[in-house]
C-alpha cells in the first residue's frame, strides 16, 4: 500500500473452504501429476526439435539454473578465463573452455585466439550483458540445439579494449558466442549466426579465417592477413599522408589516431552489409562509428572511436584512388565525435570528399563527365543519397561552396551545429544566415557554374 494519505482498510476476504479430505489414493494422483508434468516437458522439447527440423528428439529435456548468481555467474567466469587467456597468451587455458566436438570450430576458435594475441590491447575483457536482449535465440545454429538436448543458448558479449596508442576510451565491440551446458559446466559450442546481428559482429579483425599481422606507424594501426604483410609499409605510409590531409582541414577534436582492418577474408567487410549486400561491390570502405557500450544492446551509448574497414578488392587499386579512399575515410573518423543522427549523409559524405580533394585540381570537364545528367534540386534525403552514387560528387561541391563562400571555419560550424538542431534550414539560418532554400539556390547555381 502506497505511503502517504489514509486508505480505509480492505475488506474481510471470505472465510477459507475447509481442507478436503485426504484418502489413500492421494499419494498415487501426486505421482501421476509429477508424471504427467514429465511427459508433458518432453514432449514440448520433442516439438521443438520436430520444428527445428531434427529427426531424433532427445530422451529428455534438461533444466539448467540461468539464475545470475548461478548460470550467469558461471558463464562469466568463463568470459573472464578467456580474457586471462589471451593476456597470458595460453592456448590450452582459452581451449579448456571450449567444446572440440566440432572441429571446424574449435579449428576457428584457436584462429580466433591467435589473432587476438597479436592485437596491441592496452586493455581487454568480455563482458556478459547483464540482461540477455530479447530473441537472441534466433541465432542458434539448429545443430546446436540438438547436441545439447536444449540446454544451449546465445550469450551477448562486449569485448571492451582499447588499442595502444590510438584509443583514449574504451571501446565496445559484440560477439555472440553460443554456450552448452554438458558435463556439468558451460562450454563455448558456436557463435550466432544471421544477417541482423549487431553492428561489428564478426566484422572485427581478430575474426579473420586465417592469420593476422599488426603493422604500425606513427599515428595508424593496421591489421592485415599474413599475405599481405609485405604491402603493409605502403599502406601505413598513404594512411599518414591521409591523416596529414585530413589534419589541414581538422587539425583537432579527435584522437587524430586510426585502427584500420584490410583483411582479405572478405566476410570481415561483408559483415557491414547484411541486409544490402548489392552495395558490397561499390563501397571501397567503411568507417564504422563504436561506442562505449553496445548500441543495439543498451540505451544512450558514448561515441568512443570509429573504425576504418577496407574492401578487401581495394588493394589492387591505383595508388591515388586508394590515397584518397583513405582520406575520406580518416575525414569521417575526424568527424566521428560531431556526427549525430541529425547530421544529414549529404553534409557527412560531401564533407569527407571535400577533405580527401582538398588543394587538387580538379577540372571542369572532369566534374561535367562526374555529375553527368544528374539534376541539381533540393539538398538529397539520407533515404535518396546513396542510390545515386554521383550524389557523392554533388555533395562535396555543396560543401566547397559552404568553404568557398563562407569560410572553411564555417563549413566545420554548419557541420558540428547538427548535433543540437535537426533541421537544415535551422543550422543554415544560425550558422550562414540563410535559409535552406537560399543555400540550394546558391548550390544550384555554383554546379552550373562548375559545369561551364
Amino acid at each position: 500500500m502506497p505511503a502517504g494519505p489514509w486508505y480505509p482498510p480492505p475488506p474481510l476476504p471470505p472465510p477459507l473452504p475447509p481442507p478436503p479430505r485426504r484418502s489413500y489414493l492421494w499419494p498415487v494422483l501426486t505421482i501421476l501429476l509429477v508424471l504427467s508434468m514429465l511427459v508433458a516437458l518432453v514432449g514440448a522439447t520433442a516439438a521443438a526439435w520436430a520444428l527445428r527440423g531434427n529427426e531424433d528428439p532427445p530422451i529428455a529435456a534438461s533444466w539448467v539454473d540461468m539464475r545470475p548468481e548461478v548460470g550467469g555467474k558461471a558463464i562469466q567466469a568463463v568470459l573472464q578465463r578467456h580474457a586471462d587467456a589471451v593476456k597470458n597468451k595460453d592456448l590450452a587455458a582459452w581451449m579448456a573452455d571450449v567444446d572440440d566436438t566440432d572441429a571446424a570450430f574449435a579449428r576457428r576458435h584457436k584462429q580466433l585466439f591467435e589473432n587476438l594475441t597479436k592485437m596491441p590491447f592496452a586493455e581487454l575483457r568480455f563482458e556478459r550483458a547483464a540482461k540477455l536482449p530479447r530473441k537472441l535465440d534466433e541465432h542458434l545454429p539448429s545443430q546446436l540445439f540438438a547436441r545439447y538436448h536444449a540446454a544451449v543458448h546465445v550469450e551477448a558479449v562486449s569485448v571492451v579494449h582499447r588499442i595502444q596508442g590510438v584509443d583514449s576510451k574504451p571501446v565496445a565491440t559484440p560477439w555472440l558466442p553460443v554456450f552448452g551446458y554438458a558435463d556439468g559446466k558451460w562450454m563455448i559450442a558456436g557463435e550466432a549466426t544471421g544477417d541482423d546481428l549487431p553492428t561489428g559482429a564478426n566484422g572485427q579483425p581478430w575474426d579473420a579465417a586465417g592469420p593476422v599481422v599488426v603493422k604500425r606507424s606513427d599515428h595508424v594501426v593496421a591489421v592485415v592477413s599474413a599475405d599481405d604483410a609485405d604491402r603493409a609499409q605502403t599502406l601505413l605510409h598513404l594512411a599518414e599522408e591521409g591523416l596529414k590531409q585530413v589534419a589541414t582541414v581538422r587539425p583537432a577534436g579527435w584522437d587524430g589516431k586510426v585502427f584500420l582492418t584490410v583483411i582479405q577474408d572478405k566476410r570481415i567487410f561483408d559483415t557491414y552489409f547484411a541486409e544490402s549486400q548489392d552495395r558490397v561491390a561499390q563501397v571501397a570502405a567503411i568507417a564504422v562509428p563504436y561506442y562505449d557500450r553496445i548500441p543495439e544492446w543498451t540505451n544512450s551509448p558514448t561515441y568512443a572511436s570509429t573504425r576504418v574497414v577496407f574492401n578487401p578488392t581495394e588493394l589492387s587499386a591505383q595508388t591515388e584512388e586508394l590515397a584518397h579512399d583513405l582520406a575520406h575515410e580518416f575525414a569521417h573518423a575526424a568527424m566521428g565525435p560531431v556526427t549525430g543522427a541529425h547530421t544529414p549523409r549529404w553534409v557527412v559524405e560531401g564533407f569527407a570528399e571535400y577533405v580527401a580533394f582538398k588543394g587538387a585540381t580538379i577540372s571542369a570537364a572532369g566534374i561535367r563527365q562526374a555529375l553527368g545528367n544528374l539534376v541539381i534540386g533540393p539538398f538529397p534525403t539520407d533515404q535518396q543519397f546513396y542510390d545515386e552514387p554521383r550524389n557523392y560528387v554533388s555533395g562535396w561541391l555543396a560543401c566547397r561552396m559552404i568553404a568557398e563562400k563562407y569560410g572553411q571555419g564555417k563549413l566545420i560550424a554548419f557541420y558540428e551545429a547538427f548535433q543540437r538542431l535537426s533541421e537544415v534550414d535551422s543550422v543554415s539560418r544560425e550558422v550562414l544566415g540563410v535559409a535552406a532554400t537560399d543555400l540550394e539556390a546558391q548550390w544550384r547555381d555554383y554546379v552550373a557554374k562548375q559545369r561551364g
